[in-house]
């Protein structure tokens, strides 16, 4: 039996370590588009943080196993020291739903966990848009078809201080 449940300090382990099964650096472009998805992650670190800040941070677990998790926040809780996201503001006034990460195990036997985390936060936060941005060099290929899949369309992009330009796909509000 799966269970979609609220994120803890406890689970940054799991979490962590099947955000690195989809990290794009450092692979050819053949390879991206095969095996990535996460174009970077977070820290234990900050994702302990954001299981203290971020109002949208759940995880599917199964038989004890972490095998998917969301991360996303409300338009309020957009760090000030995240400018693509805030930039958001100038497309959409706001409330929203900001969606950092949606990330399932490689390999998992549970099919659809991230479209189920997906379809949860849209009950739990029914009536906002969800936004999500995707890093566009090197492009994204399974993050931007699995978002589009998803009912996601691009409506902007913007420059990030990294120097990667990201496209930003809105859902809007169930």
């Amino acid at each position: 039996m799966s269970e979609i449940r609220p994120a803890t300090g406890q689970d940054v382990p799991a979490i962590h370590s099947l955000a690195e099964q989809w990290v794009l650096q450092g692979l050819s472009s053949a390879e991206a588009r095969d095996y990535g998805f996460l174009v970077s992650n977070f820290t234990p670190a900050e994702y302990r943080r954001f299981t203290q800040v971020a109002n949208a941070f759940y995880v599917l677990e199964h038989e004890g196993q972490v095998e998917a998790f969301i991360l996303a926040l409300t338009d309020d809780r957009i760090s000030p020291d995240d400018p693509v996201s805030l930039s958001i503001h100038d497309y959409d006034p706001g409330p929203f739903l900001l969606v950092k990460q949606i990330c399932s195990r490689r390999g998992s036997s549970v099919r659809g966990a991230a479209t189920a985390l997906y379809r949860f936060v849209s009950e739990e936060f029914s009536g906002l848009p969800q936004y999500a941005a995707i890093v566009l060099e090197p492009e994204n290929t399974r993050s931007i078809g699995f978002h589009e899949k998803s009912g996601f369309t691009r409506c902007c992009e913007r420059d990030a201080p990294d120097g990667r330009r990201r496209g930003i796909w809105r859902r809007s509000a169930s």
